[in-house]
């Protein structure tokens, strides 16, 4: 795997060259090994994993020749999220199956949306775009498996660019954002598939009407480049109705793990 650095670079020397920004060496290399975490090679072929894996480095790399890295990363952080979610919540399994992301049983999501991919892959227009432009799609394709094989390569984008940031030093040693927001996206996306099943919400009746506008809002504020988003967030709705995204209160540990679905 990364075979392919020496193709884009020509020499050993030019590798090592460009390896030398180390935020470029430390998000490559965690790159790699969440790959290795992944189930992702059940589903894409030593090529492909390579194609991809070259995507994510040039990712990486225009994210450090930003003008402001910090904030390049962030946008492509949230899009990787928004994507992540799409597919994320069809693939929460109904009890008594362990949920490895950590998500079912927060506010608005319930693992129950995984028998209605195929009702979804019609009414969507997002997943069904996404469905039918994934190199696993056919006519007679198994639908629930090219779901979770875009999950994983969802997954595998979302970790590297958390990496990233990581690497850049925009994150906190105690109640980090990225938990909080990852259930936001998901909480937002099961939603907006069930306003598509004619579904109720899966909010208590007391959040329904404020939580998904309040829980959008976390994108805009991760994009804002604020420094805190949790806490912006948290003064921005101090008094209102509606849960901390995450599930935790102020103080408190996020539930979310990363990686946790790759156990």
């Amino acid at each position: 795997m990364f075979s392919w650095l020496r193709k884009i670079f020509g020499s050993r020397t030019a590798i090592e060259a460009r390896q030398q920004n180390p935020v470029v060496a430390e998000t490559v290399k965690a790159c790699a090994e969440i790959y290795q975490r992944i189930p992702l090679r059940q589903y894409i072929d030593a090529e492909a994993s390579d194609n991809l894996a070259r995507k994510h480095f040039l990712e990486i790399n225009t994210v450090c020749n930003a003008a402001d890295p910090a904030i390049a990363c962030r946008e492509r952080l949230v899009a990787a999220m928004l994507r992540y979610a799409l597919f994320q919540v069809l693939v929460i399994p109904v009890p008594p199956a362990k949920d490895f992301s950590g998500l079912r049983g927060l506010p608005g999501i319930t693992g129950d949306l995984g028998s209605q991919i195929e009702a979804l892959a019609v009414r969507n227009i997002d997943l069904r775009a996404d469905i039918h432009a994934s190199e696993h799609f056919s006519d007679h394709c198994d639908v629930f498996t090219v779901v979770t094989a875009e999950f994983w390569k969802s997954l595998w984008l979302l970790e590297t660019m958390d990496a990233a940031r990581h690497a850049l030093g925009d994150h906190l040693a105690v109640n980090d954002w990225f938990g909080p927001f990852a259930h936001a996206a998901c909480a937002n996306q099961e939603n907006r598939y069930r306003i598509d099943l004619d579904w109720p919400s899966a909010f208590s009746d007391a959040e329904q009407t404020v939580a998904p506008a309040a829980y959008s809002i976390f994108t805009d504020i991760v994009i804002s480049g604020a420094k805190d988003p949790l806490a912006e967030w948290l003064a921005y709705h101090e008094g209102m109705q509606v849960t901390l995204p995450g599930g935790v209160q102020p103080g408190g540990t996020i539930s979310i793990l990363r990686a946790s679905n790759s156990e």
